[in-house]
């Protein structure tokens, strides 16, 4: 059923005049007669004087037909009226028309009873429509106007102010959901201030306009949730305050229903957010701040860190760098509590790639790194200024590399878990020197010592003891020496030569390990 009015208008004016209609009335006053009028029309009943008075059929060409009263040739009193358009009205006529109370029923079914005006419904009627719609209220020159109640099978209810046969002022809907709507209307839609009430418990009360949410309001949903602000076509739009039951909360700017540009949330667990939203979520370029104080500051995807900004933890500790799906992956800088400073590569949050490090304690190492460890090639130096260039495996010195300190002492050669392990050379400040085998930092194993003196020693070595000397090659003069008696001079060389040996039972200086400094 069309709501948009009540549009049907009877206007029917039926004054005849007698004279001079080139037809001749039979018999005289207060007679019955059949008149036929040059334009087709017919009269068949009661005359006085010559005009139609008392009871009367008129019939036109067309398909009119009136049976009524007729008073002085005027259609007026009690009558029934069918139209060229199929309508027929039975009530109340006056100078040919409807007039007072009466009913009126159309070809596709539809009925008005009620007043009647200069031909057109106007008073107070009720109205019924194909469909089964009902209007109940004024009517004015054949529309309702002011207040009346329109009723639909489906449930639909409108109860208010009508304007020109249209839905219009104030007013009260019931859908057939059960929704409930009270508040302005224009042409049949919400307009203007009105609250709307939810069959599923959903309220909206603020502006309307062409029948959605516009302008200024307050929506709460069935959860409890509210946003109260700006609204554009139905939606969320423009700058608004949207709380959740659990404390949550967010105040800034909207965009088709989601949160969109500047806006700060504080979520129910404490995270704070400030900065820019796309698409509801935190994407931009803002400012997260935890309950514990950690703060981050720089650009965001869907809520997470991503591309370049700077997290400040509680504890002091600082990166600021490059960000993929929250975790510190690319080239930054961080800071430990500590004092310690890294400068390199990142993936997942751990040191990875090239970068250096350096710490408080004066420990220093550049080179690369592998899931958070020193792994691969790189230089470390140490606190006491020893220095060490060479391959690491999992945060030690592994592999080949030289170990130099300050002392003069210097190790080229093969590294395992950190110590000088494996064949190398070792030189000391005062031209000593050894090549060969080395266990922990220490000669082990085969080897020759060199001593400023010239001299040299060779074998077996043991926790940096020669242990098994190597025997020397038979000549000449040693078959000779065997046959002569021993001599006293070289008794002598021989206890000095044993006694230069047995100083590289000593230790050589072993430079402190990297995995002495924090990662």
């Amino acid at each position: 059923m069309p709501r948009r009015g009540l549009r049907k208008v009877i206007a029917v004016s039926l004054t005849l005049s007698l004279i001079s209609l080139g037809g001749v009335a039979i018999g005289t006053a207060q007679e019955t007669a059949l008149k036929r009028y040059s334009d087709g029309s017919v009269y068949d009943g009661e005359f006085v004087n010559g005009r139609p008075h008392g009871h009367g059929t008129y019939r036109l060409p067309d398909g009119y037909e009136y049976t009524g009263a007729w008073v002085a040739g005027e259609i007026r009193g009690e009558g029934r009226a069918r139209f060229a358009s199929g309508a027929v009205y039975e009530g109340q006529f006056a100078a040919g028309k409807p007039e007072g109370q009466g009913r009126i029923t159309f070809p596709d079914g539809a009925r008005y009873e009620g007043g009647f005006r200069d031909g057109k419904m106007t008073g107070e009627g009720v109205s019924r429509y194909p469909g089964g719609a009902v209007y109940t209220g004024p009517m004015a020159e054949g529309l309702a106007e002011g207040r009346g109640v329109m009723e639909e099978p489906s449930g639909y209810r409108y109860e208010g102010e009508w304007r020109g046969g249209r839905r219009e002022g104030q007013g009260r809907i019931t859908y057939p959901d059960g929704s409930v709507y009270e508040g302005g209307v224009k042409d049949g839609r919400r307009e203007g201030q009105g609250r709307l009430t939810m069959s599923g418990g959903l309220t909206y009360e603020g502006a309307w306009q062409s029948g959605q949410m516009e302008g200024q309001g307050r929506l709460q949903l069935a959860d409890g949730t509210v946003y109260e602000g700006l609204f554009a076509k139905g939606r969320r739009a423009g700058k608004g305050l949207l709380t959740w039951p659990d404390g949550t909360r967010y105040e800034g700017a909207f965009l088709s229903d989601l949160r969109e540009g500047e806006g700060r949330a504080e979520l129910a667990g404490g995270l704070v957010y400030e900065g820019t939203w796309k698409g509801g979520a935190m994407t931009g370029k803002g400012r997260l701040t935890w309950p514990d104080g950690t703060l981050y500051e720089g650009e965001l995807t869907a809520g997470q860190p991503q591309g370049k900004g700077r997290m400040q933890w509680r504890n002091g500790a600082a990166y600021e760098g490059e960000w993929q799906a929250g975790v510190m992956t690319g080239t930054g800088v961080s800071v430990l509590a500590d004092g310690a400073r890294y400068e390199g590569s990142f993936v997942q949050g751990r040191r990875h790639g090239k970068g250096v490090l350096t710490e408080p304690s004066g420990y220093r190492y550049e080179g690369d790194w592998a899931d958070g460890r020193r792994h691969g090639s790189g230089t470390a130096e140490y606190p006491d200024g020893s220095h060490y260039t060479g391959l690491f495996r999992d945060d030690l010195r592994e592999g080949r590399g030289v170990l130099g300190q300050t002392d003069g002492y210097r190790y080229e050669g093969e590294f395992t878990a950190g110590a000088a392990t494996g064949r190398g050379t070792a030189r000391w400040a005062d031209g000593a020197s050894y090549e060969g085998s080395f266990r922990a930092g220490r000669p082990h194993g085969a080897g020759t010592a060199s001593y400023p003196t010239g001299d040299t020693a060779s074998g077996i070595w043991t926790n940096g003891l020669l242990t098994a000397p190597a025997a020397p090659a038979p000549t000449t003069e040693d078959a000779q020496a065997e046959e002569a008696a021993p001599d006293a001079t070289a008794l002598a060389a021989a206890a000095a030569a044993a006694a230069a040996a047995a100083s590289l039972a000593a230790p050589a200086p072993a430079a402190p390990g990297p995995d002495a400094a924090a990662d």
